[in-house]
């Protein structure tokens, strides 16, 4: 009997113990959706979408000119009982994003080897561009055990560009802008410190658990 209770209390002092250290699930503040999972030509694919990625103080500063850094993480993960989940796949894409006043359109560079520059002509076609994601594949599917049960995770995270990639940023709209006289405004470098309430906006969201057998088929991928 002693035993019993002994274990009892243990199981308890253990259950404790995990609450308290499990992190309390952050707020999602950009609408982040993630899913449907679906089957195409042998992969999976997941598609998601944030409705609300940026905030206003955000766009006003945007529009002013000052670049910003958008990083998105997406995780292909297993589930194991009694056990930690398994990351399968993990895929990181970053992209920067600035005001060209000279073009009067916001300009977007993916990637480095070679890098990859896309136009959005407003706030609206950024967001289009940049946070709606339509079956993008993330495994093939005969890698994949065809029973698991898997689920995929997002992380989209927004930030002021660093100070040293001002340079950077700078060299790229005058490359693709011949002729322009100017670079960036000196004033935002002061705008990116001084602005409060404007550090790194982030946010998580996961997929529902999918058997990949059980995984319906789609029709045709749409690039980012």
């Amino acid at each position: 009997m002693a035993g019993r209770r002994a274990l009892g209390a243990l199981l308890v002092l253990v259950a404790g113990t995990f609450l308290v250290a499990a992190p309390a699930r952050a707020a999602n503040d950009m609408l982040l959706s993630v899913g449907p999972m679906e089957r195409l030509a042998g992969a999976v694919c997941v598609s998601y979408q944030a409705d609300r990625p940026l905030t206003p103080q955000l766009e006003e500063v945007l529009m002013q000119g000052m670049p910003a850094t958008v990083t998105f993480e997406v995780g292909l993960w297993k589930r194991r009982t009694f056990w930690f989940d398994k990351l399968v796949v993990a895929i990181k894409s970053e992209h920067k994003v600035v005001y060209d006043e000279w073009a009067k359109s916001f300009r977007v560079r993916s990637g480095v080897n070679p890098p990859r520059s896309r136009v959005a002509t407003d706030l609206d076609s950024l967001r289009t561009l940049l946070f709606t994601a339509r079956r993008i594949p993330i495994a093939a599917e005969a890698a994949l055990d065809s029973t698991g049960t898997y689920y995929v995770s997002v992380r989209i995270t927004i930030r002021p560009v660093e100070v040293e990639d001002l340079g950077e940023i700078e060299s790229w709209l005058a490359g693709e802008s011949p002729g322009r006289e100017h670079g960036l405004p000196s004033y935002l470098l002061g705008l990116a410190v001084n602005l409060s309430g404007l550090g790194e906006r982030t946010a998580l969201e996961k997929s529902e658990r999918f058997t990949p057998a059980d995984l319906e088929s789609a029709g045709a991928p749409l690039d980012r």
